[in-house]
């Protein structure tokens, strides 16, 4: 009878034990800051950080209200010859962006806060001694993204971008977006 009780004990313990396991990966963070919360994070690789999860609603506010304010910059290959600047400027990239930010305005939200979409588009550099890996080696360039809300940063988000025409740029701008506005 000692045995059986000790069995059934053992057993629960295990059972209880792989529970605890599967509910603790659920809900804890993973340690890799690669995201793929949204479809279109899958479509390449994605990292994001809340640094002020308070500020993300009043956030979203601004961008919805348009009061949004842009910073950037293009950063070409150091080993590797440029393709970048061939296909497309900083400038036509911004276009897009601002295109893609109007169709979440609503002239009924205001917002005293400015928005300020602080990004560079960073090329590949393939030949950089540094780079070891084919992985490394297969997007284009990529995307970083700081989001501040007047002088705090609240979210950044790294996107891929995998066309050297940057083809595909304007759908990670759209990603990093959406990657933003779900977090409301």
């Amino acid at each position: 009878m000692n045995t059986k009780n000790y069995l059934y004990g053992f057993v629960s313990v295990a059972i209880l034990a792989f529970v605890a396991i599967l509910i603790y990966e659920t809900i804890s963070p993973k340690n890799s800051a690669k995201s793929k919360r949204i479809e279109c994070q899958k479509q390449s690789t994605t990292f994001e950080r809340v640094y002020a999860p308070e500020a993300i609603d009043e956030t979203i506010k601004a961008l919805k209200s348009g009061n949004i304010q842009t910073k950037y910059k293009m950063l070409f290959s150091v080993h590797t010859p440029t393709q970048m600047g061939q296909y497309f400027t900083i400038e036509e990239v911004n276009e897009d962006l601002l295109e893609i930010l109007s169709r979440y305005e609503d002239t009924t939200i205001q917002s005293q806060k400015p928005l300020v979409i602080d990004y560079h588009l960073y090329e590949n550099d393939i030949n950089d001694p540094g780079k070891k890996s084919k992985e490394a080696k297969k997007y284009a360039g990529y995307i970083r993204m700081n989001f501040y809300l007047g002088s705090t940063r609240v979210y950044s988000n790294q996107i891929d971008f995998l066309d050297f025409e940057g083809k595909d740029i304007k759908d990670r701008l759209q990603c990093a977006i959406d990657s933003l506005i779900t977090l409301q």
